[in-house]
């Protein structure tokens, strides 16, 4: 297989969700875009904060300062959810965000939010927590106005929750993966709306994944690992029996499953012994174990990594075809601070 690039957006920081209508949302800093026939269209601008949206006049500073970081999500009524600097908004057309309730941490990571078969939506916090504090999953109803807790993990159990996803062939089940060291690393499940969660794995970083990909047979993942060798990793669906495959360069956060089946994954160059390339590869697999690398970016000359941002590639929530694929990154060369709609094509075996 290899890559094709078919359209660069330069403007467009984040692509965060393609809807039901097939409706591609971004952001570019505050302005919130959605692209349909008649192209990028503004719909709704996040309201200003400070210290974050003074600097955010270059990509360095806004680096620095996190300006881009937000979340954007359309559940299947249409109602548009957003999140930025800690606070949770309804989001409609020309008019201000609604503020409905704060969360820990500033957004949540791409691509972790999820929605039920109404139209609830679910996402875990993601935040530093050095005290180790409880984190909480929330549940937002489908018009957007209520909320609640779906569920709370106590202090001192997880770090932070990486994300959560609705099982493609089971639709009463939900995944959740939570991270990071040492006795905090496990993936989850829920079958009766988070009132209970079952727990796989011993904590290890075998166990520290970000997105998951789902087969009929196997709960797949990346490891999100920069203090061990990182490796595609699958778990029995009946069993629960953990499969450790062939070893991957760099930890992998993001990744989607196209509606063509093909599972396409992103490596991240961070720091640590776990990462071994200053490329943030493009992976492509049928089965989600294994997997061929398709298209690297390579980590631009920015440092200290910890202030200007690791080297990331991610994708949009919803679902979309390998033959147009939408991709934004940061902190590598030719995809920082921007968005692009890729193609990955067949090649002919010799």
């Amino acid at each position: 297989m290899k890559l094709k690039i078919l359209e660069q957006y330069p403007h467009m920081t984040i692509v965060h969700h393609v809807d039901e209508k097939k409706q591609v949302w971004g952001t570019s800093h505050r302005w919130i875009a959605v692209q349909n026939d008649k192209g990028w269209l503004r719909f709704a601008q996040f309201p200003f904060h400070v210290p974050r949206d003074l600097f955010g006049f270059s990509r360095p500073t806004a680096r620095a300062f996190r300006a881009d970081k937000c979340n954007v999500f359309v559940n299947r009524l249409g109602n548009v959810l957003g999140i930025r600097a800690g606070q949770v908004y309804k989001v409609t057309q020309k008019n201000a965000p609604q503020p409905l309730f704060r969360i820990n941490g500033d957004c949540v990571l791409h691509g972790s939010i999820s929605e039920d078969e109404n139209g609830n939506i679910y996402f875990g916090e993601y935040f530093m927590n050095p005290a180790r504090t409880t984190v909480r999953i929330w549940r937002v109803v489908p018009q957007l106005d209520a909320w609640d807790i779906a569920y709370e993990f106590p202090a001192n159990s997880i770090r932070h929750v990486h994300g959560v996803y609705r099982d493609p062939y089971d639709p009463e089940a939900f995944w959740i993966t939570v991270g990071d060291f040492r006795g905090e690393c496990f993936i989850m499940r829920t079958l009766d709306a988070f009132k209970t969660l079952e727990r796989f794995g011993n904590g290890e970083q075998i166990w520290r994944a970000v997105n998951l990909f789902f087969t009929k047979e196997y709960v797949c993942w990346i490891t999100d690992s920069n203090l061990e060798a990182n490796h595609a990793c699958r778990m029995d669906r009946r069993t629960g029996k953990l499969e450790i495959g062939m070893g991957i360069a760099n930890s992998g956060w993001y990744g989607t499953t196209c509606l063509e089946g093909l599972h396409v994954a992103f490596t991240t160059v961070e720091k640590g012994p776990g990462i071994t390339s200053q490329n943030s590869e493009v992976l492509v697999s049928r089965d989600a174990f294994h997997w061929e690398s398709v298209f690297s970016f390579k980590k631009d000359c920015y440092k200290p990594v910890q202030l200007f941002k690791y080297g990331v590639i991610n994708c949009p929530s919803g679902r979309m075809s390998q033959h147009a694929l939408y991709i934004s990154g940061e902190g590598l060369v030719g995809l920082d601070g921007r968005s692009m709609r890729i193609d990955i094509m067949e090649t002919e075996k010799k």
